[in-house]
């Protein structure tokens, strides 16, 4: 009887399978801890709350090359998420990050937006995420219109993790507040 395995991935073979156009352009994989992950296309909710955290983060003082969207972050040898947003360090070669994805010393906070991958985005990703010693993690939860704050990341994963309403705020790195409000209209 031979037994089954499980194929991992590290970042260096996942690009040379997107090169040899294994996948799609219109699927959105990402991987995590050496698994190619399918992640379900966004829907208009959760394109609409992506939009207003931009617009927002904007307004609150981080510029373009600060905020990033839909963009990979070099987060391990068999890790390479694409978060809905996130801010980091400006590039220190001032170049915008053109020599390579921002590493998890250079980013700040990261923030999914969850329709239909809320598990996910708590569990798997809050681990990735905490282990690379990301210092912020938010999940907007679209459908409960309420937001999970993860801090003081730890190998398991974040050891405060504080739920939030649409009446509250939330500090960002830059010492602005963002009004939860602003992300829901329902």
């Amino acid at each position: 009887m031979v037994a089954v395995s499980e194929r991992r991935f590290m970042v260096a073979e996942y690009h040379r399978i997107l090169e040899a156009g294994v996948f799609g352009l219109d699927e959105n994989i990402e991987l995590l801890q050496g698994r190619i992950l399918s992640m379900p296309p966004q829907g208009p909710l959760h394109a609409a709350v992506v939009r207003r955290l931009l617009q927002a983060l904007l307004a609150l003082g981080y510029p373009l090359g600060q905020l990033l969207s839909e963009q990979p972050i070099a987060l391990s040898a068999d890790s390479e998420p694409v978060p809905d947003v996130f801010l980091v360090e400006p590039d220190p070669e001032g170049l915008d990050y053109e020599g390579g994805h921002p590493t998890p010393d250079r980013v700040l906070l990261v923030i999914e937006v969850a329709a239909s991958t809320l598990a996910a985005d708590l569990s798997i990703k809050a681990r990735a995420y905490a282990a690379a010693g990301i210092p912020r993690y938010w999940v907007v939860d679209v459908e409960n219109a309420r937001l999970y704050e993860h801090t003081l990341p730890v190998a398991e994963g974040y050891a405060n993790v504080v739920v939030r309403n649409r009446q509250e705020s939330l500090a960002l790195p830059n010492g602005a507040r963002l009004e939860m409000g602003l992300l829901f209209r329902r």
